[in-house]
């Protein structure tokens, strides 16, 4: 089902890791803000490539994000779907739905706020979506991240520090003493053991399968 989205109140920070949470992860204490501008450079690749692996949809103009985000949807209804499948999920506010110009009240409507899914009803009866244009503003997201979430985007900030304090494609380094020094390195051929097509490795990946949505058609 296409609709046309557009983020009406971006998330003040799209970033699911605080500056406290990225310090621990590159081994700082809570208040040593000595690599803050490069920590926060890197929470905000983690976060972006944690909503592209998500499928989190964005409008173009702002950062795609699992924040808390206000967003309006357009749906141009043909008379015959029952249900709303919404962009985004992990719904907290249903600001306003209206049905090809009529304005509908909560009563109006069923929301699974976790899959992101709206109905139209009539007391216990689901009603088929009018044609035209259903419109559909409403707040999804987190506000706070929840602590898989965080957990997860940890994983992936200090998986990335610690690719960046080594050569990925090494694969074993000997250190001989005797004379002088001899340091030799043994790098990968071809792909490297445990690396991933996509910016966010499958181990990673498979703890965000509550956060990644589904196509729809």
């Amino acid at each position: 089902m296409r609709s046309t989205f557009t983020v009406v109140t971006p998330a003040a920070n799209p970033s699911l890791l605080t500056i406290e949470q990225l310090r621990a992860a590159a081994g700082l204490t809570a208040g040593d803000a000595s690599r803050d501008g490069e920590l926060t450079e890197l929470g905000a690749r983690v976060s972006a490539d944690i909503a592209s692996a998500c499928q989190v949809r964005g409008d173009g103009v702002h950062v795609p994000t699992l924040r808390s985000e206000t967003v309006r949807e357009t749906f141009r209804q043909r008379g015959r779907d029952d249900m709303l499948f919404l962009a985004r999920r992990f719904v907290s506010d249903l600001v306003s739905v209206s049905d090809a110009g009529t304005t509908l009240v909560t009563d109006d409507t069923d929301l699974d706020a976790e899959a992101g899914l709206l109905q139209k009803i009539c007391g216990t009866r689901t009603l088929v979506w009018t044609r035209g244009d259903a419109i559909v503003e409403y707040t999804a997201g987190f506000t706070d991240v929840p602590a898989d979430l965080a957990g997860a985007a940890m994983d992936l900030a200090r998986l990335r520090l610690s690719a960046d304090a080594r050569d990925p494609l090494v694969k074993s380094e000997s250190v001989e003493i005797p004379d002088v020094r001899t340091v030799r390195h043994d790098f990968w051929v071809g792909a490297i053991p445990g690396s991933s097509a996509g910016p966010v490795p499958a181990d990673i990946l498979a703890k965000l399968s509550r956060y990644i949505n589904v196509a729809v058609a």
